[in-house]
């Protein structure tokens, strides 16, 4: 079992341990009791895409909700992966009904799935305040494949292992100059018996868009009490998250009002 998942439902592990994620605030309902004001400045372009695109991934204008719950988790350290955060959610579920509570699922849209977005809510819309410049622009981005189920894979690699080069050419020359009529197959089980010698992703470049702003995004916001006291602690430790991406550097403060 994960240590995320020790940390929900067993009370004898210690709260803040270095070696786990403290995510206790999920064994009880999220109650919106107060007020704040969460300020966000960019400290570099940010890119905040909020469904799955297609070949061009377009930004929203201002964070949305599964945006910022990303980025308060970030702060307060859950680096959880994929697989965790399914097991967390399905425990998540089961508690939510067991309490006659709705359960709502915010895993639409992308393969994240936040944690905490039961626990805080916007009260208005996101303001922007001390606004100097705003401007967008489209910049190239690369994106990670693998397609371990067809020789298609190889088309998308740089480099493979020089030990199968040659020989890599001379079958598929075999296959292609052959009366076969399962060219295609014959290629997909070569590549699947030899796919340990190709890289593991191959990289395809996507035009992104990013919005360069000087200003302050401004969030009122109602938020359960345990998530305040988490998100204030961190953040006197540490006032630097990403938004939207890896590369979208923000800083952040929020007070109760």
């Amino acid at each position: 079992m994960a240590a995320t998942q020790l940390l929900l439902f067993n009370e004898d592990i210690p709260r803040h341990n270095d070696n786990n994620i403290d995510i206790s605030i999920l064994k009880h309902l999220p109650s919106l009791t107060e007020q704040a004001l969460m300020e966000i400045r960019p400290l570099a372009p940010l890119s905040m895409v909020s469904d799955m695109p297609g070949s061009y991934y377009k930004t929203l204008r201002k964070p949305d909700k599964k945006m910022l719950c990303g980025l308060i988790e970030n702060v307060l350290g859950w680096h959880i992966d994929l697989a965790d955060r399914k097991s967390i959610y399905k425990d998540l579920k089961k508690a939510r009904q067991k309490a006659k509570v709705t359960f709502v699922d915010n895993a639409k849209g992308s393969t994240y799935l936040p944690l905490l977005m039961d626990y805080f809510d916007f009260n208005e819309e996101v303001k922007v305040d001390k606004l100097k410049s705003v401007c967008f622009y489209d910049d190239m981005w690369s994106r990670c494949f693998r397609r371990s189920d067809t020789h298609k894979h190889i088309g998308g690699c740089r480099n493979i292992d020089y030990s199968i080069i040659a020989e890599k050419h001379r079958v598929f020359d075999e296959i292609e100059n052959s009366d076969s009529k399962e060219k295609d197959k014959e290629k997909d089980d070569w590549f699947k018996s030899h796919i340990g010698q190709f890289p593991f992703y191959y990289s395809t470049p996507t035009t992104r868009e990013f919005l360069n702003l000087d200003g302050i995004f401004k969030i009122k916001m109602s938020v359960d009490k345990q998530l305040l006291e988490m998100l204030t602690a961190s953040l006197q430790n540490h006032n630097i998250g990403y938004l939207g991406s890896s590369e979208g550097w923000v800083d952040i403060k929020i007070e109760k009002i």
